[in-house]
Protein backbone atom coordinates (compact mmCIF):
# COMPACT_ATOMS: atom_id res chain seq x y z
CA UNK A 1 0.00 0.00 0.00
CA UNK A 2 2.78 2.50 0.64
CA UNK A 3 5.17 1.64 -1.95
CA UNK A 4 2.12 2.13 -4.75
CA UNK A 5 0.89 5.37 -3.02
CA UNK A 6 4.97 6.43 -3.28
CA UNK A 7 4.90 5.15 -6.77
CA UNK A 8 1.59 7.13 -7.45
CA UNK A 9 3.43 10.11 -5.73
CA UNK A 10 6.55 9.85 -7.93
CA UNK A 11 4.84 9.76 -11.21
CA UNK A 12 2.47 12.63 -10.06
CA UNK A 13 5.69 14.61 -9.29
CA UNK A 14 7.64 14.10 -12.33
CA UNK A 15 4.35 14.49 -14.79
CA UNK A 16 4.64 17.96 -12.85
CA UNK A 17 7.50 18.95 -14.16
CA UNK A 18 8.67 20.79 -17.22
CA UNK A 19 11.50 20.48 -19.41
CA UNK A 20 13.27 23.75 -20.60
CA UNK A 21 14.72 24.29 -23.43
CA UNK A 22 18.47 25.16 -23.88
CA UNK A 23 19.64 28.59 -23.82
CA UNK A 24 20.28 30.11 -26.86
CA UNK A 25 22.86 33.00 -26.66
CA UNK A 26 21.51 35.88 -28.77
CA UNK A 27 24.12 37.32 -31.10
CA UNK A 28 24.46 41.18 -30.31
CA UNK A 29 25.24 42.87 -33.83
CA UNK A 30 26.73 45.94 -33.04
CA UNK A 31 25.70 49.41 -34.92
CA UNK A 32 27.79 51.17 -36.69
CA UNK A 33 28.64 55.08 -36.09
CA UNK A 34 26.61 56.00 -39.49
CA UNK A 35 23.16 53.74 -38.96
CA UNK A 36 23.29 55.70 -35.01
CA UNK A 37 24.21 59.11 -36.89
CA UNK A 38 21.40 57.97 -39.64
CA UNK A 39 18.88 57.15 -36.80
CA UNK A 40 19.54 60.02 -34.69
CA UNK A 41 19.50 62.53 -37.47
CA UNK A 42 15.59 60.99 -38.00
CA UNK A 43 14.50 62.52 -34.58
CA UNK A 44 16.62 66.21 -34.67
CA UNK A 45 14.96 69.45 -34.19
CA UNK A 46 14.63 71.37 -37.37
CA UNK A 47 17.12 74.09 -38.25
CA UNK A 48 14.80 77.05 -37.35
CA UNK A 49 14.94 75.35 -33.78
CA UNK A 50 18.66 76.27 -33.91
CA UNK A 51 18.22 80.00 -34.12
CA UNK A 52 15.35 80.35 -31.84
CA UNK A 53 17.49 78.45 -29.26
CA UNK A 54 20.09 81.30 -30.29
CA UNK A 55 17.75 84.36 -29.93
CA UNK A 56 16.75 82.69 -26.17
CA UNK A 57 20.28 82.72 -25.10
CA UNK A 58 20.99 86.21 -26.20
CA UNK A 59 18.68 87.60 -24.44
CA UNK A 60 18.89 85.58 -21.07
CA UNK A 61 22.89 86.70 -21.77
CA UNK A 62 22.10 90.30 -22.67
CA UNK A 63 19.32 90.93 -20.12
CA UNK A 64 19.90 94.18 -17.70
CA UNK A 65 17.26 93.10 -15.39
CA UNK A 66 16.58 90.02 -13.15
CA UNK A 67 15.03 87.59 -15.59
CA UNK A 68 13.63 85.98 -12.68
CA UNK A 69 10.91 88.18 -11.67
CA UNK A 70 9.99 88.81 -15.37
CA UNK A 71 6.19 87.37 -16.78
CA UNK A 72 6.80 86.97 -20.23
CA UNK A 73 4.45 87.00 -23.06
CA UNK A 74 6.03 86.39 -26.71
CA UNK A 75 4.36 88.30 -29.46
CA UNK A 76 4.77 87.19 -33.20
CA UNK A 77 8.03 89.30 -34.50
CA UNK A 78 6.99 91.06 -38.07
CA UNK A 79 7.91 92.44 -40.89
CA UNK A 80 10.45 95.61 -40.49
CA UNK A 81 8.71 97.86 -43.33
CA UNK A 82 5.17 96.58 -42.59
CA UNK A 83 2.50 97.84 -40.38
CA UNK A 84 3.06 95.62 -37.36
CA UNK A 85 -0.04 93.70 -37.90
CA UNK A 86 0.69 90.66 -39.68
CA UNK A 87 2.68 87.85 -39.20
CA UNK A 88 4.55 84.84 -41.18
CA UNK A 89 4.85 81.37 -41.23
CA UNK A 90 8.24 81.50 -39.67
CA UNK A 91 7.33 84.44 -37.17
CA UNK A 92 5.09 81.96 -35.64
CA UNK A 93 6.74 79.21 -35.74
CA UNK A 94 9.62 81.47 -34.11
CA UNK A 95 7.53 82.16 -31.44
CA UNK A 96 6.00 78.93 -30.71
CA UNK A 97 9.92 77.82 -30.44
CA UNK A 98 11.01 80.66 -27.91
CA UNK A 99 8.12 79.46 -25.45
CA UNK A 100 10.07 76.41 -25.48
CA UNK A 101 13.47 77.91 -25.66
CA UNK A 102 13.10 80.49 -23.23
CA UNK A 103 10.89 78.30 -20.14
CA UNK A 104 13.62 75.95 -20.83
CA UNK A 105 15.78 78.72 -19.09
CA UNK A 106 13.61 78.90 -16.30
CA UNK A 107 12.06 82.21 -16.98
CA UNK A 108 8.26 82.31 -16.63
CA UNK A 109 6.56 82.75 -20.13
CA UNK A 110 2.62 83.18 -19.83
CA UNK A 111 0.60 82.05 -22.83
CA UNK A 112 -2.06 84.42 -22.93
CA UNK A 113 -3.59 82.55 -25.61
CA UNK A 114 -4.72 80.25 -23.64
CA UNK A 115 -8.78 80.56 -22.46
CA UNK A 116 -9.99 79.44 -18.71
CA UNK A 117 -12.15 76.33 -20.79
CA UNK A 118 -12.07 73.76 -23.10
CA UNK A 119 -13.81 73.93 -26.36
CA UNK A 120 -14.78 70.34 -27.38
CA UNK A 121 -15.93 70.20 -30.99
CA UNK A 122 -15.80 67.31 -33.50
CA UNK A 123 -12.61 68.83 -35.06
CA UNK A 124 -10.86 67.89 -31.46
CA UNK A 125 -10.79 69.79 -28.53
CA UNK A 126 -8.96 73.14 -27.85
CA UNK A 127 -7.81 75.16 -25.04
CA UNK A 128 -5.64 78.48 -27.07
CA UNK A 129 -7.66 80.81 -29.49
CA UNK A 130 -7.08 84.11 -31.02
CA UNK A 131 -10.26 85.45 -30.26
CA UNK A 132 -9.09 88.21 -28.19
CA UNK A 133 -13.32 87.95 -26.67
CA UNK A 134 -12.42 84.94 -24.91
CA UNK A 135 -9.43 85.83 -23.22
CA UNK A 136 -8.44 87.90 -19.78
CA UNK A 137 -8.74 91.16 -20.42
CA UNK A 138 -5.40 91.57 -16.76
CA UNK A 139 -2.60 89.35 -16.97
CA UNK A 140 0.35 90.01 -15.06
CA UNK A 141 2.32 89.78 -17.93
CA UNK A 142 5.66 92.40 -16.50
CA UNK A 143 7.87 91.64 -20.15
CA UNK A 144 6.59 91.30 -23.74
CA UNK A 145 8.63 90.03 -26.26
CA UNK A 146 8.64 91.61 -29.49
CA UNK A 147 10.49 92.01 -32.66
CA UNK A 148 10.75 92.32 -36.72
CA UNK A 149 11.87 89.98 -39.73
CA UNK A 150 13.95 92.01 -42.45
CA UNK A 151 14.34 89.92 -45.84
CA UNK A 152 17.51 90.05 -47.25
CA UNK A 153 18.53 88.22 -50.65
CA UNK A 154 20.36 85.33 -48.68
CA UNK A 155 18.05 85.10 -45.69
CA UNK A 156 16.19 86.93 -43.09
CA UNK A 157 17.51 89.02 -39.74
CA UNK A 158 15.66 88.39 -36.48
CA UNK A 159 15.82 91.29 -34.16
CA UNK A 160 14.33 90.14 -31.04
CA UNK A 161 14.06 92.45 -27.27
CA UNK A 162 12.29 91.89 -24.18
CA UNK A 163 10.31 95.04 -23.15
CA UNK A 164 8.62 96.40 -20.09
CA UNK A 165 5.07 96.43 -21.04
CA UNK A 166 4.78 99.70 -18.61
CA UNK A 167 7.36 101.48 -18.99
CA UNK A 168 8.63 99.92 -22.72
CA UNK A 169 12.30 99.99 -21.46
CA UNK A 170 14.04 97.44 -23.79
CA UNK A 171 15.48 94.76 -20.97
CA UNK A 172 17.33 92.85 -23.20
CA UNK A 173 18.02 92.53 -27.24
CA UNK A 174 18.81 89.33 -29.63
CA UNK A 175 19.76 88.99 -32.70
CA UNK A 176 19.88 86.27 -35.30
CA UNK A 177 20.25 85.69 -39.39
CA UNK A 178 18.12 83.00 -40.81
CA UNK A 179 19.61 81.54 -43.73
CA UNK A 180 17.37 80.92 -47.02
CA UNK A 181 17.40 77.20 -46.95
CA UNK A 182 15.50 77.65 -43.16
CA UNK A 183 13.89 80.40 -43.89
CA UNK A 184 12.23 78.06 -47.70
CA UNK A 185 11.66 75.40 -45.03
CA UNK A 186 8.58 77.73 -43.65
CA UNK A 187 7.36 79.05 -46.49
CA UNK A 188 5.46 75.70 -47.56
CA UNK A 189 1.78 75.24 -47.37
CA UNK A 190 1.70 71.76 -45.48
CA UNK A 191 3.74 70.08 -48.33
CA UNK A 192 2.21 71.26 -50.82
CA UNK A 193 4.25 73.41 -53.31
CA UNK A 194 4.11 77.13 -53.32
CA UNK A 195 3.30 78.26 -56.87
CA UNK A 196 5.64 81.44 -58.13
CA UNK A 197 5.89 83.91 -60.51
CA UNK A 198 8.29 82.92 -63.18
CA UNK A 199 11.29 84.87 -63.63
Amino acid sequence: MKLSIFVSFTALFLGACTVLPAKHEVSQTEVSDEDKAAAEEIYTQPYSAKYSAELAEQLVKNASIRLNSAKVGITNLVGVTGQYDKSSPLSMVLSEQLVQELHSRELSVLDFKATDFIRVTPKGDFALTRDYLELDEIMPITHVLVGTLSHHRDGVMANARLVNINTKEVASVAQVFLPAHVVQQLSEDHGKPVIRKAP
